[in-house]
């Protein structure tokens, strides 16, 4: 059987951030403690990703390793778009970047504003969730997760993309700073 390479990520990825999550569920009255341990794990989420965004000086934002590969930018920008129309579509509400086209223009600092309004929309998202909803069951990944699982299945898709990015910043010479964890 041949499997194209965009298949085979996208299976391996939707696996690998599924496994933690599977078969954990949480009932109506755990809920209540959701969202101030993901909004603590959030929190420390976006203060890790500006550190490595703002790593890259703005001239190598484009800066791709290969030339199927995304750019240092795009592999934010992705993160964004991503996780919106994901949390979006699964809470059928309004994706704030659903028409957003211009994200090649953005300076670095105006890049910075949007990674800071995309954790601040989704820390309001996840703070606005009822917990009826947070303990719906959802497919992902060929299983069923709870809805308040996506938000850290997100939260691992991110850092994956942010793995990638610090491994741009090493390829332009520059020894990332490390994680200092929760």
């Amino acid at each position: 059987m041949k499997i194209s390479r965009k298949a085979a990520l996208s299976t391996l990825t939707g696996a690998l951030v599924s496994i933690p999550f599977m078969g954990f569920s949480r009932t109506k009255k755990e809920l209540q403690t959701f969202k101030q341990e993901f909004g603590a794990a959030w929190k420390r989420s976006q203060d890790y990703t500006l550190t490595v965004f703002n790593q890259m000086p703005e001239e190598h934002l484009d800066f791709k390793y290969t030339p199927e590969s995304m750019s240092f930018r795009t592999q934010f920008v992705h993160c964004i778009t991503f996780t919106a129309m994901q949390l979006a579509g699964r809470l059928e509400i309004p994706n704030p970047y659903e028409t957003k086209k211009d994200w090649a223009k953005l300076t670095k600092a105006q890049l910075s504003d949007e990674l800071k309004g995309f954790y601040a929309w989704v820390e309001k998202v996840a703070e606005g969730v009822s917990p009826e909803r947070l303990a719906k069951e959802e497919g992902f990944a060929g299983g069923k997760i709870q809805v308040w699982q996506f938000f850290y299945a997100m939260e691992n898709h991110i850092i994956h993309h942010r793995g990638q990015a610090i491994c741009y910043v090493r390829l332009k010479g520059i020894t990332p700073e490390g994680y200092v964890g929760w």
